[in-house]
Protein backbone atom coordinates (compact mmCIF):
# COMPACT_ATOMS: atom_id res chain seq x y z
CA UNK A 1 0.00 0.00 0.00
CA UNK A 2 2.66 2.80 0.88
CA UNK A 3 4.65 2.32 -2.39
CA UNK A 4 1.48 2.44 -4.32
CA UNK A 5 0.18 5.50 -2.53
CA UNK A 6 3.66 7.72 -3.05
CA UNK A 7 5.67 9.96 -5.15
CA UNK A 8 8.97 10.87 -5.02
CA UNK A 9 8.06 14.35 -4.53
CA UNK A 10 5.02 16.82 -4.46
CA UNK A 11 6.81 19.51 -6.69
CA UNK A 12 6.50 22.81 -6.14
CA UNK A 13 5.44 24.07 -9.69
CA UNK A 14 2.05 21.97 -9.02
CA UNK A 15 1.85 22.81 -5.32
CA UNK A 16 1.88 26.69 -6.36
CA UNK A 17 -0.31 25.99 -9.26
CA UNK A 18 -3.08 24.53 -6.66
CA UNK A 19 -2.44 26.85 -4.14
CA UNK A 20 -3.73 29.65 -6.54
CA UNK A 21 -6.35 27.98 -8.09
CA UNK A 22 -8.41 27.56 -4.81
CA UNK A 23 -7.06 31.07 -3.32
CA UNK A 24 -9.59 32.19 -6.32
CA UNK A 25 -12.02 29.49 -6.70
CA UNK A 26 -12.91 30.01 -2.91
CA UNK A 27 -12.13 33.86 -2.41
CA UNK A 28 -8.86 33.48 -0.18
CA UNK A 29 -6.95 37.05 0.20
CA UNK A 30 -3.77 35.64 0.72
CA UNK A 31 -2.84 31.96 1.35
CA UNK A 32 0.54 29.54 1.87
CA UNK A 33 0.69 26.19 2.03
CA UNK A 34 3.87 23.47 2.87
CA UNK A 35 4.00 20.06 2.46
CA UNK A 36 7.09 17.77 3.67
CA UNK A 37 7.14 14.33 1.73
CA UNK A 38 9.84 12.04 3.22
CA UNK A 39 11.80 14.82 4.65
CA UNK A 40 11.36 16.92 0.99
CA UNK A 41 9.98 20.43 1.64
CA UNK A 42 7.81 22.44 -1.05
CA UNK A 43 6.19 25.84 -0.39
CA UNK A 44 4.01 27.76 -2.18
CA UNK A 45 1.70 31.31 -1.80
CA UNK A 46 -0.16 33.26 -3.23
CA UNK A 47 -2.82 36.54 -3.10
CA UNK A 48 -2.06 39.20 -1.04
CA UNK A 49 -0.68 39.97 2.74
CA UNK A 50 -1.52 43.42 3.50
CA UNK A 51 -4.90 44.92 0.96
CA UNK A 52 -3.66 48.33 2.44
CA UNK A 53 -0.25 47.94 2.25
CA UNK A 54 -0.14 46.17 -1.40
CA UNK A 55 2.05 43.20 0.19
CA UNK A 56 1.96 40.44 -1.60
CA UNK A 57 1.97 37.18 -0.10
CA UNK A 58 5.71 35.07 0.15
CA UNK A 59 6.63 31.70 1.66
CA UNK A 60 8.16 33.68 4.22
CA UNK A 61 5.18 35.62 5.15
CA UNK A 62 4.05 34.99 9.45
CA UNK A 63 0.66 34.27 9.81
CA UNK A 64 -1.16 33.08 13.28
CA UNK A 65 -2.56 29.43 13.65
CA UNK A 66 -4.87 29.84 16.01
CA UNK A 67 -5.01 26.94 18.30
CA UNK A 68 -2.91 24.29 16.01
CA UNK A 69 -0.82 25.89 18.87
CA UNK A 70 -2.49 23.36 21.15
CA UNK A 71 -0.06 20.65 19.81
CA UNK A 72 2.99 22.49 20.68
CA UNK A 73 1.78 23.62 24.60
CA UNK A 74 0.92 19.04 25.06
CA UNK A 75 4.39 18.22 23.17
CA UNK A 76 6.07 20.97 25.55
CA UNK A 77 4.20 19.37 28.82
CA UNK A 78 4.49 15.84 27.51
CA UNK A 79 8.23 16.28 26.95
CA UNK A 80 8.67 17.43 30.61
CA UNK A 81 6.65 14.51 31.33
CA UNK A 82 9.68 12.17 29.94
CA UNK A 83 12.10 14.28 31.65
CA UNK A 84 10.22 13.02 35.12
CA UNK A 85 9.56 16.32 35.93
CA UNK A 86 5.05 15.26 36.12
CA UNK A 87 3.02 12.95 36.03
CA UNK A 88 0.60 13.52 33.85
CA UNK A 89 -2.41 11.14 35.52
CA UNK A 90 -1.61 12.64 39.16
CA UNK A 91 -4.16 15.74 39.82
CA UNK A 92 -3.40 19.21 38.63
CA UNK A 93 -3.31 20.58 41.82
CA UNK A 94 -0.11 18.69 42.66
CA UNK A 95 1.79 21.32 40.54
CA UNK A 96 -0.78 24.27 41.18
CA UNK A 97 -2.24 23.42 44.34
CA UNK A 98 -3.48 27.76 45.21
CA UNK A 99 -5.61 27.62 41.63
CA UNK A 100 -9.47 26.11 41.70
CA UNK A 101 -9.98 25.20 38.34
CA UNK A 102 -13.81 24.98 38.25
CA UNK A 103 -16.64 24.72 40.95
CA UNK A 104 -17.56 21.53 42.39
CA UNK A 105 -15.68 18.90 43.76
CA UNK A 106 -14.89 16.77 41.19
CA UNK A 107 -12.89 19.49 39.51
CA UNK A 108 -9.72 18.25 41.80
CA UNK A 109 -9.73 15.10 39.61
CA UNK A 110 -8.45 16.71 36.98
CA UNK A 111 -5.19 15.55 35.47
CA UNK A 112 -2.94 17.47 32.88
CA UNK A 113 -4.34 14.22 30.91
CA UNK A 114 -7.78 15.22 30.56
CA UNK A 115 -6.26 18.51 29.92
CA UNK A 116 -4.85 17.82 26.87
CA UNK A 117 -7.44 15.05 25.58
CA UNK A 118 -10.27 17.83 26.28
CA UNK A 119 -11.95 15.27 28.69
CA UNK A 120 -11.29 17.79 32.16
CA UNK A 121 -14.98 18.68 31.75
CA UNK A 122 -13.73 22.54 31.60
CA UNK A 123 -16.00 24.80 29.89
CA UNK A 124 -14.35 26.70 26.88
CA UNK A 125 -13.68 29.84 28.74
CA UNK A 126 -13.73 32.85 28.55
CA UNK A 127 -11.97 35.41 26.48
CA UNK A 128 -10.43 37.60 28.25
CA UNK A 129 -7.51 40.53 28.24
CA UNK A 130 -5.29 39.47 31.34
CA UNK A 131 -2.53 41.72 30.12
CA UNK A 132 0.73 41.55 28.22
CA UNK A 133 2.91 40.49 31.55
CA UNK A 134 4.58 37.64 32.08
CA UNK A 135 1.77 36.61 34.55
CA UNK A 136 -0.83 36.98 31.93
CA UNK A 137 -1.12 32.83 31.98
CA UNK A 138 -1.20 32.63 35.55
CA UNK A 139 -3.81 35.49 35.65
CA UNK A 140 -6.24 33.51 33.24
CA UNK A 141 -6.23 30.82 35.17
CA UNK A 142 -7.39 32.56 38.56
CA UNK A 143 -10.53 33.65 36.21
CA UNK A 144 -11.70 29.85 36.16
CA UNK A 145 -12.82 29.05 39.93
CA UNK A 146 -16.07 29.65 39.33
CA UNK A 147 -16.78 28.26 36.00
CA UNK A 148 -19.03 24.95 36.83
CA UNK A 149 -17.87 21.42 34.87
CA UNK A 150 -20.13 20.78 31.96
CA UNK A 151 -19.38 17.25 33.29
CA UNK A 152 -17.29 14.99 35.42
CA UNK A 153 -13.60 14.63 34.17
CA UNK A 154 -12.54 11.97 31.99
CA UNK A 155 -16.42 11.19 31.45
CA UNK A 156 -16.66 13.05 27.95
CA UNK A 157 -15.30 15.19 25.57
CA UNK A 158 -15.51 18.58 25.24
CA UNK A 159 -12.75 20.74 23.64
CA UNK A 160 -11.40 23.51 26.19
CA UNK A 161 -9.06 26.76 25.45
CA UNK A 162 -9.21 27.00 29.07
CA UNK A 163 -7.98 23.62 29.72
CA UNK A 164 -4.86 24.59 27.45
CA UNK A 165 -4.06 27.61 29.36
CA UNK A 166 -3.80 25.88 32.28
CA UNK A 167 -1.37 23.14 30.69
CA UNK A 168 0.66 26.65 29.63
CA UNK A 169 0.24 27.40 33.39
CA UNK A 170 2.07 23.89 34.26
CA UNK A 171 4.34 24.26 32.04
CA UNK A 172 5.63 28.15 33.10
CA UNK A 173 5.80 26.46 37.13
CA UNK A 174 7.77 23.52 35.97
CA UNK A 175 10.38 25.67 34.20
CA UNK A 176 10.41 28.83 35.71
CA UNK A 177 10.22 31.11 32.01
CA UNK A 178 6.93 32.45 30.67
CA UNK A 179 5.20 30.15 28.21
CA UNK A 180 6.30 32.48 25.48
CA UNK A 181 10.23 31.59 26.56
CA UNK A 182 9.25 27.80 27.25
CA UNK A 183 7.96 27.40 23.59
CA UNK A 184 11.28 28.97 22.21
CA UNK A 185 13.96 27.11 24.49
CA UNK A 186 11.55 23.53 24.24
CA UNK A 187 10.94 23.06 20.28
CA UNK A 188 11.19 26.44 18.45
CA UNK A 189 15.06 26.71 19.06
CA UNK A 190 16.47 23.32 18.96
CA UNK A 191 14.26 22.64 16.17
CA UNK A 192 15.44 25.27 13.69
CA UNK A 193 11.96 27.19 13.94
CA UNK A 194 13.01 30.62 13.15
CA UNK A 195 9.89 31.67 11.20
CA UNK A 196 7.74 31.34 14.23
CA UNK A 197 6.98 34.05 17.29
CA UNK A 198 4.37 34.45 19.23
CA UNK A 199 5.55 38.58 20.98
CA UNK A 200 4.25 41.38 18.98
CA UNK A 201 7.83 42.86 19.65
CA UNK A 202 8.91 40.22 17.15
CA UNK A 203 6.81 40.74 13.97
CA UNK A 204 8.77 43.77 12.87
CA UNK A 205 11.14 41.71 11.85
CA UNK A 206 9.44 39.21 9.53
CA UNK A 207 7.24 39.91 6.54
CA UNK A 208 3.52 39.17 8.55
CA UNK A 209 0.14 39.04 6.86
CA UNK A 210 -3.11 40.66 8.32
CA UNK A 211 -6.46 38.94 8.31
CA UNK A 212 -9.30 39.96 6.15
CA UNK A 213 -12.83 39.73 6.09
CA UNK A 214 -15.49 41.13 3.79
CA UNK A 215 -16.45 44.40 4.02
CA UNK A 216 -19.27 47.03 2.50
CA UNK A 217 -16.53 47.95 -0.10
CA UNK A 218 -14.46 45.11 -0.60
CA UNK A 219 -12.25 43.24 2.45
CA UNK A 220 -11.27 44.69 5.50
CA UNK A 221 -8.47 44.80 7.46
CA UNK A 222 -8.92 43.27 11.55
CA UNK A 223 -7.12 46.11 13.21
CA UNK A 224 -6.39 43.95 16.86
CA UNK A 225 -3.39 41.99 16.39
CA UNK A 226 -4.85 39.09 19.15
CA UNK A 227 -7.25 39.66 21.77
CA UNK A 228 -5.34 38.08 25.14
CA UNK A 229 -1.56 37.27 25.27
CA UNK A 230 -2.78 35.06 28.70
CA UNK A 231 -4.35 32.69 25.87
CA UNK A 232 -1.36 32.49 24.13
CA UNK A 233 -0.65 28.40 25.30
CA UNK A 234 -4.24 28.06 23.82
CA UNK A 235 -3.18 29.53 20.39
CA UNK A 236 -3.62 33.56 20.91
CA UNK A 237 -0.40 34.63 19.92
CA UNK A 238 1.66 32.03 17.74
CA UNK A 239 2.68 33.23 14.58
CA UNK A 240 4.92 31.36 11.94
CA UNK A 241 5.07 30.55 8.43
CA UNK A 242 3.30 27.03 6.56
CA UNK A 243 6.95 26.20 5.89
CA UNK A 244 7.61 26.02 10.27
CA UNK A 245 4.23 24.59 10.51
CA UNK A 246 4.97 21.59 8.41
CA UNK A 247 7.86 21.04 9.94
CA UNK A 248 6.59 20.86 13.26
CA UNK A 249 4.29 18.00 11.75
CA UNK A 250 7.76 16.50 10.17
CA UNK A 251 9.00 16.65 13.32
CA UNK A 252 6.11 14.49 15.11
CA UNK A 253 6.44 12.18 12.44
CA UNK A 254 10.42 11.49 13.02
CA UNK A 255 9.64 11.02 16.38
CA UNK A 256 10.50 14.06 18.20
CA UNK A 257 14.36 14.15 15.84
CA UNK A 258 14.06 17.68 13.52
CA UNK A 259 16.54 18.65 11.20
CA UNK A 260 19.97 17.39 11.02
CA UNK A 261 19.37 14.76 13.32
CA UNK A 262 18.96 16.97 16.78
CA UNK A 263 16.40 15.61 19.02
CA UNK A 264 13.77 18.11 20.04
CA UNK A 265 11.21 15.67 21.81
CA UNK A 266 11.67 12.42 23.33
CA UNK A 267 9.97 9.43 21.49
CA UNK A 268 8.43 8.81 24.01
CA UNK A 269 6.49 11.97 24.84
CA UNK A 270 5.46 11.77 20.89
CA UNK A 271 4.06 8.44 21.36
CA UNK A 272 1.66 9.63 24.03
CA UNK A 273 0.90 12.63 21.79
CA UNK A 274 -0.55 10.41 19.40
CA UNK A 275 -2.34 7.49 21.48
CA UNK A 276 -5.91 8.17 20.87
CA UNK A 277 -7.93 9.12 24.11
CA UNK A 278 -11.80 9.41 23.34
CA UNK A 279 -13.90 9.02 20.60
CA UNK A 280 -15.42 12.59 19.36
CA UNK A 281 -19.48 12.70 19.32
CA UNK A 282 -19.15 15.24 16.26
CA UNK A 283 -17.61 13.16 14.07
CA UNK A 284 -17.04 15.22 11.25
CA UNK A 285 -15.36 17.22 13.29
CA UNK A 286 -12.48 14.33 14.31
CA UNK A 287 -12.58 10.56 15.22
CA UNK A 288 -10.92 10.47 18.28
CA UNK A 289 -8.83 12.82 20.28
CA UNK A 290 -5.33 11.80 21.83
CA UNK A 291 -3.39 13.58 24.30
CA UNK A 292 -2.97 16.73 21.86
CA UNK A 293 -3.87 16.55 18.49
CA UNK A 294 -6.87 14.95 16.75
CA UNK A 295 -7.19 11.38 15.14
CA UNK A 296 -9.02 10.79 11.72
CA UNK A 297 -8.98 7.87 9.24
CA UNK A 298 -9.32 8.17 5.98
CA UNK A 299 -9.82 5.67 3.14
CA UNK A 300 -7.93 3.33 5.93
CA UNK A 301 -5.10 5.84 6.27
CA UNK A 302 -4.63 6.85 9.76
CA UNK A 303 -3.74 11.10 9.76
CA UNK A 304 -3.65 13.57 12.51
CA UNK A 305 -3.92 17.47 12.68
CA UNK A 306 -5.28 20.18 14.46
CA UNK A 307 -6.90 23.47 13.01
CA UNK A 308 -6.94 26.75 14.48
CA UNK A 309 -8.61 30.24 13.55
CA UNK A 310 -8.17 33.58 15.08
CA UNK A 311 -9.66 36.99 14.13
CA UNK A 312 -5.90 37.12 11.94
CA UNK A 313 -6.20 34.30 10.51
CA UNK A 314 -6.63 29.99 10.29
CA UNK A 315 -4.48 27.51 10.26
CA UNK A 316 -4.50 23.26 9.22
CA UNK A 317 -1.88 21.10 10.04
CA UNK A 318 -2.17 17.25 8.64
CA UNK A 319 0.25 14.93 9.15
CA UNK A 320 -0.14 11.18 8.19
CA UNK A 321 2.56 8.95 9.35
CA UNK A 322 2.23 6.05 6.84
CA UNK A 323 2.95 8.33 3.66
CA UNK A 324 5.66 9.87 5.63
CA UNK A 325 3.82 13.81 4.58
CA UNK A 326 3.13 16.87 6.63
CA UNK A 327 0.90 19.46 4.99
CA UNK A 328 0.07 22.64 6.64
CA UNK A 329 -2.22 25.31 5.35
CA UNK A 330 -2.51 29.02 6.52
CA UNK A 331 -4.66 31.61 4.85
CA UNK A 332 -5.24 35.49 5.98
CA UNK A 333 -9.22 35.18 5.71
CA UNK A 334 -10.43 33.39 9.35
CA UNK A 335 -13.76 32.35 8.18
CA UNK A 336 -12.36 30.37 5.03
CA UNK A 337 -9.25 28.53 5.96
CA UNK A 338 -11.49 25.13 7.00
CA UNK A 339 -13.08 24.79 3.28
CA UNK A 340 -9.59 26.27 1.63
CA UNK A 341 -8.18 23.50 3.31
CA UNK A 342 -10.47 20.88 2.96
CA UNK A 343 -10.16 21.24 -0.64
CA UNK A 344 -6.63 21.52 -0.96
CA UNK A 345 -6.31 18.10 0.96
CA UNK A 346 -8.96 16.18 -1.17
CA UNK A 347 -6.99 17.02 -4.17
CA UNK A 348 -3.94 16.62 -2.93
CA UNK A 349 -4.07 13.18 -1.27
CA UNK A 350 -6.58 11.89 -4.19
CA UNK A 351 -4.12 13.01 -7.18
CA UNK A 352 -0.77 12.31 -5.62
CA UNK A 353 -1.51 9.75 -3.14
CA UNK A 354 -4.60 7.91 -4.24
CA UNK A 355 -6.46 8.34 -0.80
CA UNK A 356 -10.50 9.76 -0.83
CA UNK A 357 -10.62 11.86 2.21
CA UNK A 358 -14.77 11.18 3.43
CA UNK A 359 -17.12 13.68 2.11
CA UNK A 360 -18.74 15.97 4.37
CA UNK A 361 -22.01 14.21 5.51
CA UNK A 362 -25.65 15.17 4.01
CA UNK A 363 -28.98 15.71 5.35
CA UNK A 364 -30.70 11.75 5.24
CA UNK A 365 -34.29 12.85 4.59
CA UNK A 366 -35.49 9.61 5.72
CA UNK A 367 -33.65 9.41 9.18
CA UNK A 368 -36.50 9.46 12.31
CA UNK A 369 -35.42 10.67 15.41
CA UNK A 370 -37.09 11.79 18.73
CA UNK A 371 -37.04 15.31 19.42
CA UNK A 372 -37.99 14.91 22.91
CA UNK A 373 -34.73 13.27 23.48
CA UNK A 374 -33.48 16.77 22.36
CA UNK A 375 -35.70 19.30 22.85
CA UNK A 376 -34.34 21.69 26.07
CA UNK A 377 -32.02 24.49 26.99
CA UNK A 378 -28.02 24.01 26.72
CA UNK A 379 -25.33 26.93 27.92
CA UNK A 380 -21.69 26.80 28.17
CA UNK A 381 -20.15 30.13 29.74
CA UNK A 382 -20.92 32.53 26.95
CA UNK A 383 -23.33 30.50 24.31
CA UNK A 384 -26.90 28.95 25.06
CA UNK A 385 -28.45 27.05 22.43
CA UNK A 386 -32.57 26.06 22.61
CA UNK A 387 -33.17 23.25 20.62
CA UNK A 388 -36.85 22.97 19.83
CA UNK A 389 -39.61 20.74 17.81
CA UNK A 390 -41.34 22.55 15.09
CA UNK A 391 -44.05 21.40 13.35
CA UNK A 392 -43.65 18.15 10.72
CA UNK A 393 -41.20 16.59 13.15
CA UNK A 394 -38.90 19.63 12.25
CA UNK A 395 -35.76 20.25 14.75
CA UNK A 396 -34.88 24.14 16.04
CA UNK A 397 -32.11 25.81 17.22
CA UNK A 398 -31.80 29.12 18.81
CA UNK A 399 -28.12 29.65 19.35
CA UNK A 400 -26.88 33.00 21.21
CA UNK A 401 -23.34 34.25 21.99
CA UNK A 402 -21.92 36.48 23.71
CA UNK A 403 -18.19 35.64 23.18
CA UNK A 404 -15.36 37.99 22.59
CA UNK A 405 -17.93 41.42 23.24
CA UNK A 406 -20.55 40.92 20.72
CA UNK A 407 -24.15 39.56 20.87
CA UNK A 408 -25.01 36.81 17.98
CA UNK A 409 -28.24 35.41 17.89
CA UNK A 410 -28.79 32.69 15.23
CA UNK A 411 -31.81 30.68 14.58
CA UNK A 412 -31.57 27.61 12.46
CA UNK A 413 -33.44 24.24 11.39
CA UNK A 414 -31.31 21.01 12.55
CA UNK A 415 -31.36 18.23 9.64
CA UNK A 416 -31.07 14.37 10.72
CA UNK A 417 -27.58 12.62 9.30
CA UNK A 418 -26.87 9.73 11.69
CA UNK A 419 -28.18 8.76 14.98
CA UNK A 420 -28.12 12.04 17.50
CA UNK A 421 -26.04 13.31 14.39
CA UNK A 422 -27.26 17.10 12.97
CA UNK A 423 -26.05 19.77 10.52
CA UNK A 424 -27.19 23.23 10.80
CA UNK A 425 -28.90 24.85 7.84
CA UNK A 426 -27.08 27.67 8.89
CA UNK A 427 -23.46 27.53 8.71
CA UNK A 428 -22.98 30.88 11.52
CA UNK A 429 -24.02 28.36 13.93
CA UNK A 430 -20.25 26.19 13.68
CA UNK A 431 -18.40 29.25 13.11
CA UNK A 432 -18.67 28.43 8.58
CA UNK A 433 -16.51 25.24 10.09
CA UNK A 434 -18.70 22.83 8.46
CA UNK A 435 -19.26 20.80 11.85
CA UNK A 436 -21.86 18.34 12.51
CA UNK A 437 -23.72 19.29 16.47
CA UNK A 438 -24.39 15.81 17.99
CA UNK A 439 -26.35 15.13 21.47
CA UNK A 440 -24.92 12.80 23.91
CA UNK A 441 -26.24 9.21 24.19
CA UNK A 442 -29.56 9.66 25.37
CA UNK A 443 -29.76 5.77 26.13
CA UNK A 444 -33.34 6.28 26.93
CA UNK A 445 -34.03 9.86 28.43
CA UNK A 446 -33.05 13.34 27.54
CA UNK A 447 -29.85 14.02 26.25
CA UNK A 448 -27.53 15.69 28.66
CA UNK A 449 -24.74 17.72 26.15
CA UNK A 450 -24.90 19.16 22.63
CA UNK A 451 -21.72 19.29 21.12
CA UNK A 452 -21.62 21.72 18.30
CA UNK A 453 -18.73 20.15 16.57
CA UNK A 454 -16.01 20.59 18.57
CA UNK A 455 -17.12 22.62 22.13
CA UNK A 456 -19.78 20.73 24.60
CA UNK A 457 -23.07 22.67 26.24
CA UNK A 458 -24.38 21.03 29.31
CA UNK A 459 -28.36 20.75 29.65
CA UNK A 460 -29.55 23.30 32.26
Amino acid sequence: MEGARSVARVEETALQELCERLRKQFGVTGASVAVVHRGELSVAAAGIANRDLDQPMRTSTLMQIGSTTKVYTAAMLLQLAALDRIDIDAPVAEVLPEFTLASGSEASRITPRHLMSMTSGLDNGPYTDTGRGDDCVERYVGLLGEIPLLFAPGSSYSYSNASTVISGLIIERLTGACWDEALASLILEPAGFTESVTLAEQLPYHHVAVGHEPGVNGSVIAQNWTFSRGMGPSGSTLATTAADLARFGQLLLDGGVGRGGTRVLDESAVRVLLSPQIDVPARWFADQWCVGPYRKVWDGVEAFGHGGTTMQSSSTLTWIPELELSVSVIVNNPSLGYPFAHALLDELLLTRFSIEKPKRPVHDPNASFDAAQYVGEYRTLETSYRVTAGDAGRLLLEMESTSLGSHTVIETELLPISDHRFLAVDDRVTSFHNWDLAFSEPQGGPSRLLHNGAFAAARV
